[in-house]
């Protein structure tokens, strides 16, 4: 029995021992642990005092510099924010920050954030691009003229040229350009995706579109693209009505519409369809001198800055051209410039509006040079037609509302023929086309 005892009582005291030096064992890791984490963090605090100091200093001689760009604007909630939030990945993100799509990503997220549908930011190498881009009306690509579709995030497809590449291929005004060579489009890569689908004469460019819900693929040949801005033709069911069909309001619009309706007069015709579906728009200058030469004296258009005060007019001198009877055909990709037009005929009652209610752009965009080489173009201005009411994000409503027909709207546009155009029909019959007195040559 004592023997048990002692066997039991030098187990317990075994044990005991051990957990005794266990615990000591612990304490003084413990111990040397927490040494240990008061080294790293007293170096960690050095290090991140050096690093602060460095940032800091580097960040003080930026701060007079951008304070004379900005102004008050900088000493902005935003612009602390950014900086801090920079401030602190800098010092603490636990990867590599890539510093030209960090940069692409901050200017476009801004330009989202303030909502200008038309605001686009350009990295160095897109605006050296687009800056050497000419007005030629000579391009390589594929034929089309586009704008950003905000309900996709993708690229719209405005006009199709004739005789394009595109047009040949099978795109139609309305696709949207979702993927350009597999990649999807978005509005951070918009530019970028617009540049990929122009290239060397002869190569492909494959490009996905949404068409009535639908995806569709398409491979397309790049090709010299010669813009023929204006066309003209007598109507083929009445021979005494000239139809002037404008493409975009190129530089050379205001000479080709001149020389066309002069030909018509010459002939003795004196009712006219200017046809500006699909017309994306084009160059300020060109549609106000385009309007000067038909409109009496007074004002074209009206210029608008942020608070609507008028900073700009254009106006028309007190020559014209008298004694013409005229309709202006338009749909809802017509835009911009081709807006105006439509407006100010109509405002000095000079034209009937037939067709859809148009896109509803009625803004300007100022193109800027940022210091590194890259760009923006930003809303600056709104224009007014000289009933000085804008109808940017709106559009103009036609007079005599007329949809194409169901039939024809899978049709190539440009291969839409006089006899089973009906929208133009109804252009010609607000001019006094009457199928009984029609002139046939």
């Amino acid at each position: 029995m004592r023997k048990k005892s002692w066997i039991i009582t030098t187990v317990i005291s075994v044990l005991l021992a051990i957990f005794i030096t266990f615990e000591v064992t612990y304490v003084i890791m413990a111990e040397s642990r927490r040494q240990k984490e008061a080294e790293l963090a007293k170096k960690y605090d050095e290090q991140y005092e050096q690093l602060e100091n460095e940032f800091l200093s580097q960040y003080d001689k930026l701060d007079d510099y951008y304070a004379t760009i900005a102004g008050d604007r900088y000493d902005s909630a935003l612009m602390q924010k950014l900086a801090i939030i920079d401030y602190y990945y800098t010092l603490f993100y636990a990867g590599e920050i890539n510093e030209d799509q960090l940069e692409a990503y901050i200017a476009n997220a801004y330009i989202e954030g303030i909502g200008d549908k038309y605001g686009v930011y350009y990295t160095a190498d897109e605006f050296k691009s687009i800056m050497q881009e000419t007005s030629s009306g000579t391009m390589y690509g594929i034929g089309v003229s586009v704008v950003y579709s905000s309900e996709y995030s993708a690229i719209e497809v405005l006009t199709v040229y004739e005789g394009s590449p595109a047009e040949k291929a099978g795109i139609m005004p309305g696709d949207i350009i979702i993927a350009v060579e597999g990649e999807r489009v978005s509005k951070e890569n918009y530019t970028e995706s617009i540049n990929k689908v122009k290239g060397e004469k002869g190569t492909n460019v494959n490009i996905t579109v949404i068409r009535g819900g639908e995806e569709l693929d398409f491979s397309i040949t790049r090709d010299e693209v010669k813009i023929v801005a204006v066309t003209s033709h007598k109507y083929a069911l009445d021979s005494s009505i000239g139809i002037i069909r404008i493409i975009e309001f190129a530089q050379t619009v205001p000479e080709d519409v001149k020389n066309a309706v002069e030909d018509f007069k010459s002939q003795g015709i004196k009712k006219i369809v200017f046809d500006i579906r699909n017309n994306p728009g084009g160059y300020l200058d060109s549609v106000v001198e385009t309007l000067d030469y038909l409109l009496p004296e007074g004002p074209i258009v009206y210029i608008t800055d942020a608070n609507g005060k008028i900073v700009g007019m254009e106006a028309s001198d007190a020559s014209c051209v008298e004694g013409l009877e005229i309709a202006v055909l338009m749909n809802e990709n017509s835009a911009s410039a081709a807006e105006l037009f439509a407006a100010a005929l109509r405002d000095y009652e000079y034209a009937t509006l037939v067709g859809t209610k148009t896109y509803g752009k009625g803004s300007m965009q100022t193109v800027y040079r940022l210091p590194d080489g890259s760009g923006l173009s930003l809303t600056t201005n709104k224009y007014n037609p000289p009933s000085n009411v804008n109808y940017d994000g709106v559009g103009l409503e036609p007079d005599i509302v007329i949809e194409l027909d169901e039939s024809l709207k899978d049709k190539n546009f440009y291969k839409i023929t006089d006899e089973e155009d009906n929208q133009l029909l109804e252009a010609c019959r607000a001019i006094g086309y009457n199928k009984e007195r029609a002139l046939v040559a």
